[in-house]
């Protein structure tokens, strides 16, 4: 009789853990040309897959490399790319790997993927010239990494709610590197807390309903669940202490809303000491949204700082 409880016990538990993962599947959409045309854009094709990129401005304007955060792809800059275009900027921006509409390949999802795909970029747009390269949130780790190890490529740095030690305090982190349980966990919660992560970033930042929409997509297209289960389970997101520490002397600007809840005020103060030639922006009533939120002064800051190396 024992034996049987036990084996009933384990069937109930066997089922809760079963049945939410299955019912949890939500990658349906195939990323085909239809799909890729509605986002508009250009597409290319890299040694890793199809990377979705848009390069605007005059072709003889200063390069401005514009790099996203972990989740948001390119659109995340839409409030940017208009005021550095008109004040003369060539603009390039473009989704990583995993997200959006760019292709999601089989690989690990660590610094050395996201270098190499932005490195691939420049090189197959023939863009060799200085540039300025702007991060957001994750893409400033990435910048500050493409910037050390390019120091001679690489005119003014700036970091826009910087990631710096994003794992730090974070067990649920540590739990997803546990194999299957990692899995399921991704599956069941961590998809769907993206989701609403992102969409009370849009709704705090009054961004138009299509940005939800356009997030929610690109957690239906197939590898999107994988992909951001190996970046947790790379090194992608261990501290970049070291790496802002050790960067040239080219000037570097930060910019942080006040109400960040995402980036601690303790990082970014880390941030203003380790750096060197930095100046300092922050918006007193923004949070992580702050380049939509407080967009306008954010763009006026952006282009002087771009433009003179003074905010």
């Amino acid at each position: 009789m024992r034996g049987r409880n036990r084996l009933i016990v384990v069937a109930v538990a066997a089922l809760a853990l079963i049945v939410p993962y299955v019912t949890s599947h939500r990658e349906s959409l195939e990323l085909d040309d239809s799909v890729r045309a509605s986002r508009g854009g250009q597409y290319i094709e890299l040694s890793d897959g199809v990377t979705h990129y848009e390069l605007t401005g005059p072709s003889d304007g200063p390069t401005v490399v514009l790099i996203h955060g972990g989740t948001i792809p390119l659109y995340a800059w839409d409030a940017q790319v208009p005021a550095l275009v008109q004040a003369g900027f060539r603009v390039l921006r473009y989704t990583h790997f995993g997200r959006g509409v760019s292709d999601r390949p089989d690989v690990d999802y660590d610094r050395a993927l996201y270098q190499r795909q932005l490195r691939e970029l420049l090189s197959a747009l023939a863009i060799d010239g200085p540039l300025n390269v702007v991060g957001l949130s994750f893409g400033s780790a990435t910048a500050a990494t493409f910037a050390k190890q390019n120091p001679e490529r690489v005119e003014k740095v700036v970091f826009i709610a910087p990631v710096v030690d994003y794992a730090a305090g974070k067990p649920l982190f540590a739990l997803a590197k546990v194999p299957l349980l990692g899995e399921w966990f991704m599956r069941v919660f961590a998809v769907k807390k993206a989701v609403v992560r992102a969409t009370g970033f849009f709704e705090e930042a009054n961004a138009p309903p299509s940005y939800a929409e356009r997030f929610v997509e690109q957690t239906r297209i197939p590898g999107f669940e994988r992909a951001l289960l190996s970046m947790v389970r790379s090194d992608a997101l261990d501290s970049y202490r070291d790496t802002y520490a050790t960067l040239g002397g080219q000037p570097k600007l930060i910019m942080w809303g006040a109400d960040d809840q995402e980036i601690p005020r303790g990082h970014v103060d880390f941030l203003r000491k380790a750096l060197g030639n930095v100046s300092y922006v922050e918006f007193p009533t923004a949070g992580h949204g702050v380049t939509v939120q407080s967009s306008d002064a954010l763009n006026r800051r952006l282009t002087a700082f771009l433009a003179t190396g003074v905010p």
